[in-house]
């Protein structure tokens, strides 16, 4: 019995050795990679597509000096009316602290009358501007999302102000740290320079460091096209050009959003294209109105085709978005590029989810764009047919640091589509110091080095498997041995 048991134990390590699995670096080719457990979003997360975005509005007391008529307000209320239903919104004031007004909500009629309740909560008592709590009581409450498309937008027109050198070193070194954190999450920060009292080159590298897009509101009354600005880099719509003060709509165009700027104390006339009229006080009813001091919101559902007039009492800002299913896209999103580099600003159309690639429908259609450089001199962008995918594409040198606007156009027989591209050239940062290093192996001695590792570990293995069975084959001798021995110990006795 004694015997067996050796026996049975010597032949389970055997095929053990033999037939277990190489370790993971000893196989020979690559391994496969364990698929991630895959991010199942919390039950009632919203859908991938839309957008998260946190307002941060500044409530400090020296906005009673620089926004005295609330045109910060306004604009917020722009924003949301301007964003999507399948987009969520929060709301924070910051001053001597930072309060969350609204966390994020569900951008729908019903919630309406919240997000503008907690706009009209935004003041101008408090004495000090924390700008570090505000972006971080943002981030915290888009933490909580697990949406691709993640924003805070800031809104200042002071610097970073807590009453104490010490404070605000602190206050600072903190937000300079947090940037890091907020590009890895992938949340973008959007900021906008409230006045020449603002910290520009904080609020602009707060933008540059995310990933995000800064605009400059020189005056109050400008702050609602600055947020138009932001809108268009956020969700890109289509929209339609302006023509002095006409605008076409075409059979492919749904519902139209007219951006209206005006000087305070005017009002707005819309003309269709059969000659009725309407104002903000008497409307059609395919037409809702919302009116502010110095813009008007105008949108038109199911718009009649053809050509429309709205009086206009200023150039500025004024804006066509249209929902159609005949729309003019581009793959360029970037917020800022070096001084002297060259971009490539692409551009096609799309129906119906897919490029419109047929010759004989392009040939037909107009593709370029005007530039706008930071010395305000326009200049003409050519697009030429690249000739894959019914793509055509222009190339621009920022030559001069500041801001660029390129608005690019397609134009056909029955239709007109426009799309406006605001980034700024910056000057770029010195190359670091590049450090000596060894120099690597070669590729022969590196492949090498690295098919060492497996076949040295095969042939211990190997070596082990024999070990394995000169073992057994001197156990098999040495049961026989002790089997012969006692067996003539019994034929003595």
């Amino acid at each position: 019995m004694y015997i067996k048991k050796v026996i049975h134990c010597f032949l389970m390590f055997f095929f053990c050795v033999t037939f277990s699995p190489l370790p993971a670096h000893a196989l020979p080719g690559p391994v496969p990679a364990v698929p991630a457990p895959s991010s199942v979003p919390a039950k009632g997360q919203p859908e991938s597509e839309g957008l998260d975005i946190v307002l941060l509005m500044d409530s400090s007391g020296s906005m009673r000096k620089t926004d005295p008529h609330n045109y910060r307000k306004d604009a917020a209320k722009l924003m949301i009316s301007l964003l999507g239903h399948d987009d969520r919104i929060g709301i924070v004031s910051f001053g001597d602290a930072a309060k969350t007004l609204l966390p994020l909500t569900q951008n729908q009629k019903e919630n309406r009358g919240k997000f503008f309740a907690a706009v009209k909560k935004i003041s101008s008592k408090e004495f000090s501007t924390h700008i570090f709590e505000g972006v971080q009581t943002g981030y915290e409450e888009l933490k909580k999302s697990q949406r691709k498309n993640r924003i805070l937008l800031l809104m200042s027109d002071g610097k970073l102000t807590l009453g104490s050198k010490e404070k605000e070193e602190a206050a600072h070194a903190a937000l300079t740290k947090l940037l890091p954190e907020l590009a890895k999450q992938n949340i973008k920060l959007y900021s906008v320079a409230f006045t020449d009292l603002s910290d520009v080159k904080l609020l602009e590298n707060l933008a540059k460091e995310t990933g995000g897009f800064f605009r400059f509101a020189k005056a109050d009354k400008d702050v609602h096209v600055m947020f138009a600005s932001m809108f268009e880099k956020m969700k890109s719509p289509d929209s339609i050009p302006l023509e002095g003060e006409t605008f076409t709509i075409d059979k492919n165009i749904r519902e139209a959003v007219l951006l209206i700027t005006k000087k305070a104390g005017t009002s707005t006339v819309l003309t269709d294209p059969a000659g009725g009229k309407s104002t903000a006080a008497r409307f059609a009813k395919n037409i809702k109105w919302y009116e502010a001091k110095v813009f008007d919101m105008i949108t038109i559902s199911e718009p009649a085709v053809g050509k429309w007039k709205v009086k206009l009492s200023s150039k500025e800002g004024n804006r066509v978005f249209v929902l159609t299913n005949l729309r003019l896209r581009t793959s360029f999103d970037r917020s800022f590029v070096g001084r002297g580099e060259a971009v490539t600003i692409d551009a096609w159309l799309e129906k119906e989810g897919g490029a419109v690639t047929e010759k004989t429908v392009l040939e037909k259609v107009a593709f370029g764009g005007d530039l706008t450089s930071p010395d305000s001199k326009p200049s003409k962008l050519d697009l030429a047919d690249t000739g894959r995918e019914g793509k055509y594409a222009g190339k621009i040198t920022a030559s001069s640091s500041g801001e660029y606007v390129v608005k690019l156009t397609a134009e056909g027989k029955t239709f007109k589509r426009e799309r406006v591209l605001h980034f700024k050239a910056a000057e770029q940062p010195a190359a670091p110091p590049v450090e000596k290093k060894a120099a690597p192996a070669s590729e022969p001695k590196k492949k090498a080095a690295e098919e060492a590792v497996p076949w040295r570990t095969i042939m211990i293995q190997f070596g082990l498997i024999n070990l394995s069975l000169l073992g057994i084959i001197g156990v098999v001798f040495l049961v026989k041995w002790i089997a012969a021995k006692r067996k003539g110990k019994g034929g003595r006795e």
